[in-house]
């Protein structure tokens, strides 16, 4: 699963050294379309999670015969949210961007719609995906995973230059043409992922909507999606007061996103892994084992991220020396992007760990169904980065490097509650009356 972070980190690092050769004005517009991508992406994993658990517990009970109705009833709610991503945001995409503070009729503007346009279009393959995904995470076989995750990453890459400068005489897409490469690479990932889960058993229902079934996996991802969402959310109202202090800076914070991604996706293969045992384990009747692989995986996550963070800050300009050239030659507002996106990364490699906690009891609470304390934790202290930054940034006059501070802050406070409150095991009963039901349910 680390692997599998890391490659998806690597979309969106070929992304960003793609766009910066078109200059600092597309980078500057993929990195505030970023959160907004972070949005599709939270919506469309909202089956995933919920497909996540009831795969794991089923598993982990022996009740493989549920698994193929679990998928495929996944499938029906992904379709239905990328569906929702189309008729509800397509239209109205350009109010994210005015909200963000990029002037309308700007071509920061402009080309932010062209991005995220074509992303909101490609959403369903996104979305089919994390299906897949989730359910070979479920299983326990994130070999397989790893694998489909490699080709499509395969896929993305290749197809970047071609889309986005238009080479075989296909036409130049631009700063879109990222996006279409995303879509494309996850379709690939969902079809073999689907004729593999077939091959072994596991294949699609074709039938209509379980409504209690489509409630269930509702139920347990609708929290962990809503805590994306006000993440995504809040990162907007923050734009307002970093764009404030010049764009050059969201560019920066897009660019830093995307290396920080690096650290974020490791944390992530312990959480798919805190997920998946936590879930085997409560379907086999043992919530101390799954206590125990939970805590496992935070410590062996917080040892990795201390080389990682190390790494991250030693390297940082370097780093982003390869995405905001602007091509060829160096002009002052990369030299500026440059500068703040270095200190931006450094400041966060800081609190590397504190993340990691967050990350990983993350998945330990999906894990068991118990999603609600992990959306009230990083839901209120990701809000709260709004007056943090406030107050660093005027008040006492940091300036943007208040902003960065605050961003900092608040992951420690959410690493520790995390932690205090996992030790409580309320998770351990969260599904158990509900599992039952899922279990009799006829997809």
């Amino acid at each position: 699963m680390i692997g599998i972070g890391l490659m998806k980190s690597c979309y969106f690092l070929t992304d960003s050294y793609w766009i910066g050769q078109l200059g600092p004005l597309p980078l500057a517009a993929l990195g505030g379309s970023a959160f907004a991508w972070w949005m599709i992406f939270t919506l469309c994993r909202l089956p995933g999670t919920g497909v996540n658990a009831l795969v794991a517990r089923h598993e982990g009970a022996g009740t493989q015969q549920h698994i193929s109705g679990v998928i495929s009833q996944g499938l029906w709610f992904a379709f239905g949210i990328a569906v929702l991503l189309v008729v509800a945001a397509f239209p109205f995409r350009g109010i994210y961007f005015d909200l963000l503070g990029f002037q309308p009729g700007s071509e920061e503007h402009a080309l932010g719609m062209e991005f995220l346009g074509a992303s909101l279009l490609g959403a369903s393959t996104l979305a089919a995906h994390s299906v897949t995904n989730a359910a070979f995470r479920g299983l326990g076989d994130t070999r397989t995973a790893l694998s489909i995750t490699a080709a499509t990453l395969v896929v993305n890459a290749c197809l970047d230059p071609i889309l986005i400068w238009g080479w075989g005489g296909l036409p130049a897409l631009g700063i879109a043409g990222a996006a279409w490469a995303t879509a494309i690479a996850n379709g690939l990932g969902a079809v073999l992922g689907f004729r593999i889960l077939g091959r072994r058993g596991h294949g699609l229902r074709l039938g209509p909507p379980a409504t209690r079934l489509l409630q269930t996996l509702g139920r347990i991802g609708a929290p962990v999606s809503a805590e994306g969402l006000s993440f995504s959310m809040v990162y907007v109202l923050l734009g307002q007061i970093i764009n404030d202090f010049g764009t050059h800076n969201m560019a920066a914070l897009g660019v830093g996103h995307r290396l920080e991604s690096l650290a974020f996706m490791v944390c992530v293969g312990f959480q798919v892994g805190a997920a998946t045992m936590v879930g085997q384990h409560l379907g086999a009747g043992s919530p101390k084992t799954a206590a125990r692989c939970a805590h496992r995986a935070a410590t062996l996550g917080c040892a990795v991220m201390v080389p990682i963070a190390v790494f991250l800050y030693a390297f940082a300009p370097q780093l982003f020396a390869l995405f905001v050239s602007g091509g060829p030659t160096h002009t002052t507002e990369a030299l500026l992007t440059a500068s703040a996106g270095s200190l931006y990364l450094r400041i966060q490699c800081a609190v590397f760990v504190f993340m990691a906690l967050e990350v990983i009891y993350q998945g330990a609470f999906a894990g068991a169904g118990d999603t609600l304390p992990a959306f009230w934790i990083g839901f209120g202290f990701t809000s709260a980065r709004i007056p943090l930054a406030w107050a660093f940034a005027y008040p006492m006059g940091m300036g943007i490097d208040g902003v960065w501070i605050a961003i900092a802050v608040s992951t420690v406070i959410k690493g520790v509650l995390s932690w205090a409150w996992f030790r409580r095991g309320r998770w351990a009963s969260a599904l158990s009356d509900q599992a039952l039901r899922v279990e009799t349910a006829k997809p």
